[in-house]
């Protein structure tokens, strides 16, 4: 019951911080949109001939997941250092 009440203050106040989005209108793409990104699958297809995509984009993911990780660990360890009991 209480983490019930916690998770809808959570979700009001969510809801509160993003009612001016919410005011906005549907965003509508021009047709230059359309043209840039056409225009990029071409060279991500040349490039792919050379360095293929999806390894590129794997690697990727591994080192923002590590990067994250590290991240994490150094908040945590930041947390711990400031409770007074634990230093």
């Amino acid at each position: 019951m209480i983490i019930t009440a916690i998770l809808n203050l959570v979700y009001i106040f969510i809801g509160f911080i993003l009612s001016p989005l919410n005011a906005m209108g549907d965003v509508v793409l021009d047709t230059n949109f359309s043209t840039a990104i056409s225009t990029a699958s071409g060279y991500f297809h040349s490039l792919n001939a050379i360095i293929p995509i999806d390894t590129m984009i794997q690697i990727l993911g591994v080192s923002l997941t590590i990067e994250g990780a590290y991240l994490l660990f150094k908040v945590i360890m930041w947390i711990i250092a400031k409770i007074p009991m634990l230093n």
